[in-house]
C-alpha cells in the first residue's frame, strides 16, 4: 500500500508519533553518554581504572538487557502511551541520582536503575511504528526513529562537554535528569493511540491490516518464540551489532583521547562528527528498506540484505580504522563505521515487522534488544580490558569488526522465513521453525 493513500492530518499525527519517539530515544541515548564523556573526571574522582569504568556501563547494559524481556510483553499488551510516559520520569531521577553518588557503589546503582526504568523505548517505538503504519510503508520511520539513538550521542558530546567543563560532571548529570522530566510532560500532552483516536474512512482502511491482524498477545505463547530460528538468528545479529555500538558509543571520546592524544574541548566536537553520519546511515538504511520492499523483492529479503551489507561495509571500515596514523584518517574510518552500522541497525529493526505477527512486533523487538545489551554488556568491559592490558584501541576496534561481520553472516543464514502467527497459537512443535531449520 502507498504511503499517499492517507489523509494530510493521518500523516501529520503518524509523525508526531515518530517524532516524539525519535526524541525519547536521542534523549535516553544523551543520558547513556554521561557516562562516556564524564569518564576521566570520574576515574580521578572515584581512583578508578578503564576495567572498572567499563564495568559501569555493563551494569547498566546487562540491566537494560534483562528488562527487555518483560517490557516487550508489556508493551503488546498495553501499549507505549503509558509505559514510555511513565518511565521517562522514572529514568530521568534515576539519571539524576547518578549525579548525587557519593561512592562508586552508589554510582553503579544509579546506572543500574537507569537501565531497568530506560528500557521501554526502542521497542515502544517499533510498537508506535507498527501501529500507525502499514508493514511496506515502515522502513522511513524506523530508520528515523533509530536515528535517534545516533541524535542522541551526535548531541551529547559538545552538550555535556560544555556542562562537564562549566559546571562538573554532576550538574551535568542532574541537568539532564531535569530536562528528561520536561520531555515526559510533553509526551503525555502530545502523543495518541490510534486505535484510541477518531480517524477518517481512508485512514482507517490503511490502518485495518494491522488491527485485523492483531490478537491478544498471551504468555504461553510469547514463550513459543524461542522455538523459532528467526527469533534466534535476530537476536544473535543483534547481540553483535550491539557489541560494536556500544564499543563506540562508550569509549569514541576516550579513543580519541587516549589514542589520538586530543584535548577533552576537542573530543566534544570530533566525537560528533562519527555520530552525524551515525544519524545519516540510519536515515539511508530506512529509506533503502521501503524502496525494497515496493519491489518485486520478497519483503524479508527487501529488509535482510540491507542489514547484512551495513553490517560487513561497517566491519570492513572498523578495520581499516584500527591502521588509522593521525585523528584525521581515525575520524574518517570510524565515520564511515558507524554510518553502515546505522544503515544495517535500521534494517534490522525494519526486518522485525517482516518476520514478526503484528501482534508480537514488539515482543520481537524487545528479545532482539535483548541480545543487542547482552552484546551492549560484554563490549564495554571487554573493550576496556583489553585497553588496560595492551595500552591501545587497536585490538578492540578488531574484535568489535570481527562482530558485525559474523552478524552479517548470522542473518543470511538465520532469518529466511516468518514466524506465523497461527504456529504461535498452536500447543505442539511449530511448523515454521522444522521449515526454518531446514532453510
Amino acid at each position: 500500500m502507498a504511503e499517499v493513500a492517507v489523509s494530510p492530518r493521518m500523516r501529520r499525527m503518524q509523525w508526531i508519533a515518530i517524532a516524539l519517539a525519535t526524541g525519547a530515544i536521542a534523549l535516553n541515548y544523551i543520558d547513556r553518554s554521561t557516562l562516556a564523556i564524564g569518564n576521566l573526571p570520574i576515574r580521578q574522582e572515584f581512583g578508578l581504572n578503564a576495567t572498572a569504568i567499563g564495568a559501569l556501563q555493563s551494569f547498566w547494559s546487562i540491566t537494560y538487557a534483562i528488562c527487555q524481556v518483560p517490557i516487550g510483553f508489556a508493551l503488546d499488551r498495553l501499549g507505549p502511551r503509558y509505559l514510555i510516559g511513565f518511565a521517562l520520569v522514572l529514568w530521568s531521577a534515576a539519571q539524576a541520582a547518578g549525579g548525587l553518588a557519593a561512592t562508586y557503589t552508589q554510582l553503579m546503582w544509579a546506572r543500574i536503575a537507569l537501565g531497568a526504568t530506560e528500557s521501554p523505548a526502542f521497542p515502544g517505538a517499533v510498537r508506535i511504528t507498527s501501529d500507525w503504519f502499514h508493514v511496506k510503508d515502515r522502513g522511513k520511520p524506523t530508520g528515523f526513529y533509530n536515528s535517534g539513538g545516533s541524535i542522541g550521542p551526535a548531541i551529547a558530546p559538545p552538550l555535556l562537554t560544555f556542562l562537564m567543563l562549566s559546571f562538573g560532571w554532576r550538574v551535568m548529570f542532574i541537568a539532564m535528569g531535569a530536562a528528561g522530566l520536561l520531555a515526559a510532560v510533553a509526551w503525555f500532552k502530545l502523543y495518541r493511540d490510534p486505535a484510541k483516536t477518531e480517524l477518517e474512512p481512508r485512514d482507517e482502511a490503511y490502518l485495518r491490516a494491522n488491527r485485523e491482524a492483531e490478537a491478544p498477545v498471551e504468555l504461553r505463547n510469547w514463550g513459543r518464540l524461542f522455538r523459532f530460528r528467526p527469533m534466534w538468528g535476530l537476536m544473535l545479529a543483534a547481540f553483535c551489532g550491539g557489541y560494536a555500538v556500544w564499543m563506540y558509543q562508550t569509549w569514541l571520546p576516550a579513543y580519541l583521547e587516549m589514542q589520538q592524544h586530543i584535548s577533552i574541548a576537542k573530543t566534544g566536537f570530533l566525537a560528533m562528527i562519527p555520530l552525524c553520519f551515525s544519524v545519516l546511515g540510519a536515515l539511508a538504511g530506512g529509506w533503502f528498506t521501503d524502496r525494497l520492499a515496493r519491489s518485486d523483492m520478497d519483503l524479508i529479503a527487501s529488509r535482510r540484505l540491507p542489514s547484512i551489507l551495513g553490517l560487513l561495509l561497517s566491519g570492513l571500515c572498523t578495520i581499516v580504522a584500527t591502521q588509522a596514523g593521525n585523528a584525521t584518517e581515525a575520524v574518517i574510518c570510524i565515520s564511515a563505521a558507524m554510518f553502515f552500522l546505522s544503515a544495517g541497525i535500521a534494517g534490522k529493526w525494519t526486518l522485525i515487522t517482516a518476520v514478526a505477527p503484528q501482534s508480537y512486533c514488539t515482543s520481537v523487538a524487545s528479545i532482539q534488544n535483548f541480545g543487542g545489551y547482552l552484546g551492549g554488556t560484554a563490549s564495554p568491559l571487554i573493550t576496556g580490558m583489553v585497553v588496560d592490558m595492551t595500552g591501545s584501541f587497536v585490538a578492540a576496534l578488531a574484535i568489535g569488526a570481527g562482530m558485525t561481520i559474523l552478524g552479517a553472516m548470522i542473518l543470511q543464514l538465520g532469518v529466511r522465513s516468518p514466524i506465523a502467527s497461527e504456529e504461535l497459537d498452536r500447543t505442539g512443535t511449530p511448523r515454521a521453525a522444522s521449515a526454518a531449520a531446514g532453510s
